[in-house]
């Protein structure tokens, strides 16, 4: 009975993190903001934007840059790169930015390849939809 008890253990544990993986993996890409939902409860709607945000993942560290689509289908950076780390405590996924002495986090809600909700550390909610036109 111990035995059964530890492996459902050792199996629910793999399970978590390979879902975390997998959630983590496919923040990788374009994502245009949606809807941002303050802590008050408001909420303020993007319909449209020329400014998008792209991940890049590489292992448990990865870069979130500003940028603009070109006409020609490609894209340009503008603003600093925001390194970060992720890491699963209590079963989220929660993603540490660090820009000199400032540092936050925010909490991977959902990413299921055409949505993507973080949950900032102050309460702010933030809903992306997958860019369509990406070309990588």
């Amino acid at each position: 009975m111990r035995n059964l008890i530890l492996l459902f253990i050792l199996i629910s544990c793999t399970a978590c993190s390979t879902n975390s993986k997998k959630m983590v993996n496919a923040m990788e890409g374009y994502w245009n903001i949606e809807t941002v939902t303050l802590p008050d409860g408001s909420e303020r709607e993007f319909p449209f934007s020329n400014h998008m945000d792209h991940f890049e993942i590489e292992g448990n560290n990865g870069v979130k840059n500003r940028v603009s689509p070109t006409y020609d289908g490609g894209f340009i950076n503008y603003g600093s790169p925001a390194a970060f780390t992720w890491e699963v405590v209590d079963q989220d996924v929660v993603l540490t930015f660090k820009d000199g002495d400032s540092r936050y986090q925010q909490t991977l809600k959902k990413c299921d390849g055409s949505t993507l909700i973080l949950l900032h550390d102050n309460g702010t909610e933030y809903i992306y939809k997958a860019h369509e036109n990406a070309q990588e």
